[in-house]
């Protein structure tokens, strides 16, 4: 279950590196000026299901539609900057006051859509580990 290629391996590495982000995030927000607990675990939550995505479509290395490879430094970022996409969407409000909280109103980062750029990079760690440490492809769908 667990032996290399195995997609259980790439599901649990991208969690487990998720939940990395996620204590990060959980500890660094309240610095940030956000002191709600409901926040900081939702954020800590989204991360490890950003891992769990990651891994789960290491599957993919082919777009059926395009007919072109889906390599893990293409595959990885493009889902942890749609799941940062989603979030930012969804609680723009709380992450843009966060954000204009660190580093005032008038700024080129005052915009919390900077985070879709942190998904890009958290995702291609996730995926660059969870491919270096678990295989990837249609091999670790048989295990």
């Amino acid at each position: 279950m667990f032996e290399k290629p195995s997609l259980m391996l790439r599901i649990a590495v991208g969690k487990s590196v998720g939940f990395i982000f996620g204590l990060i995030a959980f500890f660094a927000l309240p610095m940030m000026g956000e002191p709600d607990l409901m926040f900081r675990l939702g954020i800590a939550l989204w991360l490890i299901i950003t891992g769990a995505m990651i891994g789960l479509m290491g599957v993919v290395t082919y777009h059926p539609l395009l007919h072109m490879p889906l390599p893990w430094w293409v595959r990885g970022p493009l889902i942890g900057m749609s799941t940062m996409l989603t979030l930012w969407l969804v609680a723009h409000e709380r992450i843009d006051a966060i954000v204009i909280n660190m580093f005032g109103p008038d700024t080129i980062l005052s915009s919390g859509a900077w985070i879709i750029a942190d998904g890009l990079v958290i995702g291609l760690v996730m995926a660059w580990l969870a491919t270096l440490l678990a295989g990837e492809g249609r091999e670790t769908a048989g295990r």
